[in-house]
């Protein structure tokens, strides 16, 4: 199995009438290769099973960002 996994997080400021506000953007990306797979039933299977779960993968990842945005400092009440 191979693996590439990349992230960002870039961080800004912005003003309007209401005042500034710091805007953070996590994005990742992860791309795994697995195999080779003697022969095409095998591969479609695992293609299969990966696709069925794809739903609690989702979950975990979100999951994981709220955590990591969370894990920032962040302004203990408007306005500081």
């Amino acid at each position: 199995m191979t693996e590439n996994t990349v992230v960002q997080i870039n961080v800004d400021t912005f003003g309007d009438g209401a005042g500034y506000f710091v805007r953070t953007e996590i994005e990742a990306r992860s791309v795994t290769i697995h195999g080779p797979f003697s022969d095409q039933q095998t591969a479609q299977k695992l293609k299969a099973e990966q696709i069925s779960q794809r739903s609690k993968a989702v979950e975990v990842i979100k999951q994981n960002f709220r955590e990591a945005a969370l894990s920032l400092p962040a302004a203990t009440e408007a306005g500081s």
